[in-house]
């Protein structure tokens, strides 16, 4: 990512997103270290930092910079829950092969980015990953993972809904809980696998219109 070519694209993506206007910008990170991330989002504006590959500071830090925005927001929520099983845990289980069939999705996924990327720009990477059919496959991997256990001991759908669902309806309410006025445009960087079930939850919550990456990378 660090190479000229990546710097080059990377450019061209925050040329496109920029066009959004955001006047906040919601990252990856759990909120504990959001003191942190700033820290080093004033020391890149200051020209005191360099920025490391990972998508929070070429995006997010960029794109942040762009609208002389003050700080970067952490909304992320990932912590172990009591009762919920070890997810490596659920392949030992009854049905343990729906486990097994999420995986293999998942090395699909990866198998198939790591092959698109060697060949395509860095812009053309993140309408993949936006697409629906690769959003929908990604979302598959849960619902395989859910059915994993036994009717006694269903511990695919514990995982799901006391981990998964809830974290991620942990960062809804905090992308919510950054609204402040109707003026307000949240740009939110999240990995793709979280995409399905934040653009659901944000557009039935019937109170923010959603505009997904496509919209502006196309």
């Amino acid at each position: 990512m660090l190479s000229e070519k990546r710097q080059e694209e990377i450019e061209e993506v925050i040329g496109c997103l920029k066009d959004f206007k955001p006047t906040k910008i919601a990252l990856e990170a759990v909120e504990r270290i959001e003191g942190e991330l700033n820290e080093k989002y004033c020391a890149f504006l200051d020209g005191q930092y360099i920025l490391g590959v990972n998508e929070i500071e070429q995006i997010g830090y960029r794109l942040a910079k762009e609208y002389n925005l003050p700080q970067v927001h952490a909304v992320d929520w990932n912590e172990d829950q009591e009762d919920v099983p070890e997810m490596s845990n659920l392949s030992t289980m009854e049905n343990g092969d729906y486990y097994e069939a999420a995986m293999q999705i998942g090395q699909e996924i990866t198998t198939e980015m790591e092959a698109f990327f060697k060949d395509h720009t860095y812009k053309e990477l993140l309408l993949w990953l936006n697409a629906p059919e690769q959003v929908a496959k990604g979302h598959e991997i849960y619902m395989k993972l859910a059915l994993a256990g036994g009717a006694d001991h269903p511990v695919g759908a514990l995982w799901n809904a006391k981990y998964w669902y809830f974290r991620n309806m942990l960062i809804y309410k905090n992308l919510v809980s950054l609204i402040e006025s109707n003026e307000d445009r949240i740009f939110v960087l999240y990995g793709a696998g979280h995409l399905h079930l934040l653009v659901q939850f944000l557009k039935e919550s019937n109170l923010v219109e959603v505009e997904v990456a496509s919209d502006y990378l196309k």
